[in-house]
This record gives C-alpha cells, structure tokens and sequence, in this order.
C-alpha cells in the first residue's frame, strides 16, 4: 500500500515539473486590456478625409489589449486590435502600413520623460529606459533612451539583426526581439502604448491631427505642438485614456505607465504546489512508518 501511494505522488511531482518546464519556456509576463471603441484620442479626434482612408480604419487601430511574453529565445511584444491590421493596405507593406506604434518600457531607475524625437507630442510621468518603434516598412528600431535622437541611424533597426522581427498575426502585431539584443521581459516593466497613424512626412513618422480634419489630417487637435497625435493608448477605461491625453496651449499630455500584472505570480504558485505536494508525501510516508 505504502509503495502505490509513494508511486502516486512521485508520479504527481513528476507532472508538476514538467509542467513548470513548459512554461518557462514559454511565459506570459504581463497582459492587459484596453477598453474597444476607444480610438478618438481624448474624446474627440477625427480621422483623414481621403479615400485612401477606409470606415473600419478606427477599429483596425483601436488597440484591445496588450501582451509580454518570453519565450526561450524571445520577448514577444503583441499589440492586438478590434479589427485586423491588415484589413485594408493600400500601401502594400507588411500589413499594418496605417499603424504607427510607440511602446516605452520604465524599467527602472535614470531615463527620460520626454518621447524620444517629437511627434507623438504627449510626455511621461514616470521616466523610460528602453523604445520600440513600430512602423511598417522595416520602419521597426529598438532604441535606448541615452541614444541620440539627431542620429537617424541610431538603436538597432530590424532589417540589419535577425533576431528582430515585426510581423500580423491575426488581429496581433507582433514584434519578436531575441533575448540576445533585449533580454527577457521582467515581471517589474511599466508600459506605456501609443497608437496614432503614420506618415512618411510627418515628424517621427506620425501623422498630424489638426483643428479641422484634412485629406491627409485628423480633425480635433490643433496647430501647435502641443496637442497629441495619438488616437489610442493602453489605459484601464476610457476615462483614464481621456483624462491622460488631455491638454492645453503650452502643456503636453502626460501619460502614466501600465504594469505589474504578472504571470510570474501565476509560475510562483504552480511551484508552491508542487513543494506541497512533496511535503504532504514526507508526512504521509512518515505516518505509514509510525504505525
């Protein structure tokens, strides 16, 4: 009797510890949703006039939610969206050529609160260590914040390193960056998300959203450099998102960062089991001994 349960329980931790080695190969560090139906910037931007521009364009960016996950190579960054990014092209490309994505990582200690090159004209209450640039076209750089932003050649570009890839995946787009150039995601990274179109003359790359809405122009910002030219960012509800992309003349929008919600917390608890597991044979085999 004694050996069947002693067989049982090993049989128990063996599974456990299998189940531990797959994910860490694969883990999911941090996921959080953004509210559908949000892509008006601070309640009230319009999007460009021109044909080239389809109706479902304000779904293909309204960002839904936001994934980290390390894989044993990789850090997987997924930005999924209502409608996929690829629904319409008129650009060719990769599939996401109306997309222009700004994600900064606080992962701690000195960085900047200012965006790295203007454009997306917002700033930061907490400061950044780490960029990824998104835009189609091979657009794609990782850059640090202590790089120069007067250096076009500056962090390292996807189409000059194989370990950086951007791609569509469903309603994902999905930026992949070898452990060897980033290192793994840490369950203690803040994000802060931003969302806007592109433009090939903008500043930066994002397109202008201005007073009044123009072929090539969004409506219900202004002239200056002060209101944003973001439609989208990761926030909790819709309020949040409002509130942070709010401005006035001669003060940016300040966003606040995202984080801490971890699927470290789920690993840790998978191994407290497995140890309980094992605690409970030592005291049920010590029982059997006793008698």
């Amino acid at each position: 009797m004694l050996k069947k349960i002693v067989s049982v329980f090993i049989f128990i931790i063996l599974l456990g510890a299998l189940a531990l080695a797959q994910s860490a190969n694969t883990e999911e560090v941090f996921t959080f949703p953004d509210p559908q139906g949000d892509s008006f910037g601070p309640g009230s931007f319009t999007y460009p006039g021109d044909q080239s521009f389809p109706q479902e364009l304000p779904n293909m960016i309204d960002l839904v939610e936001f994934r980290v996950v390390n894989t044993d190579t990789a850090t997987r960054f997924e930005f999924e969206f209502a409608q996929p990014p690829n629904l319409v092209q008129p650009w060719g490309g990769a599939g996401y050529n109306f997309h222009r994505i700004d994600l900064y990582i606080a992962s701690g200690g000195k960085g900047s609160k200012s965006t790295f090159r203007p454009g997306a004209q917002v700033r930061f209450r907490e400061p950044w260590q780490v960029h990824l640039r998104i835009r189609d076209w091979q657009g794609a750089y990782l850059l640090h914040w202590e790089d120069d932003p007067e250096d076009n050649q500056a962090g390292i570009w996807q189409g000059g390193i194989e370990d950086f890839q951007v791609d569509v995946q469903g309603n994902s787009i999905v930026a992949e960056i070898g452990h060897s150039i980033l290192g793994p995601a840490k369950a203690n990274w803040r994000y802060y998300v931003l969302v806007g179109l592109q433009d090939a003359y903008g500043l930066d790359h994002w397109r202008k959203i201005a007073a009044e809405p123009g072929p090539w122009t969004g409506g219900g910002g202004s002239e200056t450099e002060f209101s944003p030219n973001v439609y989208d960012i990761l926030a909790a509800d819709v309020k949040s998102q409002e509130k942070q992309l709010d401005w006035a003349p001669g003060k940016l929008a300040t966003l606040k960062p995202v984080g801490e919600k971890s699927g470290t917390g789920l690993r840790l608890v998978a191994i407290g089991a497995v140890v309980l597991m094992a605690v409970g044979m030592a005291i049920l085999i010590w029982l059997f001994r006793k008698k």
